[in-house]
């Protein structure tokens, strides 16, 4: 059994204490921007609010990043989660993307790790959006069987953690899983029929499993690249997500509008197909160590966030990602940071993307 520590107890006092404090205030009440509280959860009206990134200004687009603060090792191990909030904070962001990993009861598996980031976005005023990852995925097991593990694995993670969000992401890329070799996914027969089913009936389970235990939760389920016909195949299997989650990269903005594809703007080519909400949970720029990726980063992301801004049907946006990550053997993998690190792991500084964001 897990041993907590004098500094951990403490902080498990303090938000107990919290949490004992929100329950008397009225549920639901809207807020002017989206705040995670222990009893007062998101409503969708307060998606309705302004950001405060100056890039954003008069939109009532919401931007946020993606994160590892729950690995525990790494890049995001060498800064609190105080500080990760903050820093999101002076960008402008209201939500901070991040996988969460459970236990066969629901339990988040490093409690030691979610507890100071809980505690400090309830203090920051960020949201978290959990990526619950589908740890209990079997592609050999029947469609029931799948249905059930999903519904499992959502259920007991909602009656754990229910309180605190309203939004959960549903897996992460499973598009890729049942992609056919060499088709774009923008035909329901790019896909493998029989693969297809056993991740439906497990999104399905998931999703009913979170809605039994938190009735007013929204939820999303993500594509990437061109993928957009694994949502028609989603919604004729009957798996009932409420929001169309997609990740967008520079590569793919420069490929989609070449005369192959001429989808010039990904989000007019999604907001003319669904009838869904789009939240672009991952968007970011790929590295090319060419001397001037900072300068291309800047300018995907801005670009790209204007594109956002511009679409009313997009309501949140979130880059990838938060820090450079030099542990990582891939160049790519290490390098998609807002921030970089000067001397890992002592010192870092914000790549140009990110001084663009500040709030001055």
């Amino acid at each position: 059994m897990f041993k907590y520590s004098y500094l951990q107890k403490t902080v498990i006092i303090s938000l107990v204490a919290v949490s004992i404090f929100t329950q008397s205030c009225k549920k639901g009440e809207i807020i002017s921007t989206p705040t995670l509280s222990d009893q007062n959860k998101l409503s969708a009206a307060a998606l309705e609010s302004t950001s405060t990134s100056p890039i954003l200004a008069g939109s009532s687009l919401q931007l946020g990043i993606n994160g590892h603060p729950l690995d525990g090792t790494g890049a995001y191990s060498y800064l609190t989660a105080a500080k990760q909030v903050e820093l999101l904070k002076s960008m402008g962001m209201t939500w901070y993307r991040v996988d969460v990993t459970t236990m066969s009861d629901g339990s988040i598996t490093v409690p030691y790790l979610y507890n100071p980031l809980k505690e400090a976005a309830i203090a920051g005023k960020v949201n978290i959006l959990p990526v619950l990852y589908t740890r209990t995925l079997n592609m050999s097991a029947t469609e029931s069987a799948s249905y059930e593990a999903g519904k499992k694995i959502g259920g007991n993670f909602a009656a754990k953690y229910g309180a605190y969000f309203n939004y959960y992401e549903l897996g992460n890329e499973l598009d890729l899983k049942i992609l056919l070799a060499g088709k774009s996914g923008q035909s329901q027969s790019h896909y493998d029929t029989a693969k297809f089913k056993i991740i439906a009936a497990y999104l399905k389970g998931m999703d009913v499993g979170i809605k039994e235990m938190d009735p007013g939760a929204k939820t999303m389920v993500d594509a990437s690249w061109l993928h957009y016909a694994f949502f028609w195949l989603l919604d004729n299997y009957g798996v009932k997500y409420d929001i169309i989650a997609y990740h967008w990269y520079s590569e793919m903005e420069s490929a989609a509008a070449g005369t192959t594809y001429k989808i010039d703007d990904i989000t007019k080519k999604l907001s003319g197909t669904f009838s869904k909400p789009i939240w672009f949970t991952e968007f970011g720029q790929r590295f090319k160590n060419n001397g001037v990726d900072e300068e291309n980063q800047q300018k995907f992301i801005t670009s790209f966030l204007e594109k956002c801004k511009k679409n009313p049907r997009v309501q949140v946006v979130m880059g990838y990602e938060l820090l450079d990550e030099p542990q990582k053997n891939s160049l790519l993998e290490s390098n998609y940071g807002f921030l970089k690190w000067q001397a890992y792991p002592n010192s870092w500084s914000k790549k140009l993307v990110a001084e663009t964001l500040t709030i001055k």
